[in-house]
């Protein structure tokens, strides 16, 4: 029961955390880790002349998707542990690149089992 109440306020201190950033925050309910999601978004207009969006996760290593490729944009991303992450993307052309975009997404996984003992 403690865990749970513990998991409850967790939750809801994430929840407060989007609104006060802002930010929405998507949750997903993992089984098992890792789990790979599929991240999409919407091709800017053509006349920005983008030629590459950067997407990631967390600090770790970037995607590049062609701006080349059919729509909608697409690229995989794959949590390995449970909590808040953010996946940032950015547009590039020939003249430099965008601020990021950013999505908060908060993992959900079964908590460790307790008391494990032998009879």
């Amino acid at each position: 029961m403690k865990k749970y109440i513990i998991g409850l306020v967790l939750a809801g201190l994430i929840a407060l955390l989007g609104l006060l950033s802002n930010r929405p925050i998507v949750t997903i309910y993992a089984q098992t880790l890792p789990i790979t999601k599929t991240v999409t978004w919407d091709a800017n207009p053509a006349a920005d002349a983008v030629n590459q969006y950067d997407v990631w996760l967390d600090s770790g290593p970037h995607t590049v998707v062609l701006a080349v490729a059919p729509q909608p944009y697409t690229t995989s991303v794959t949590f390995t542990t449970g909590g808040l992450h953010t996946i940032r993307a950015t547009a590039t052309n020939f003249w430099g690149t965008s601020t990021e975009t950013t999505l908060a997404v908060n993992v959900v996984v079964p908590a460790k089992p307790s008391g494990l003992r032998l009879q």
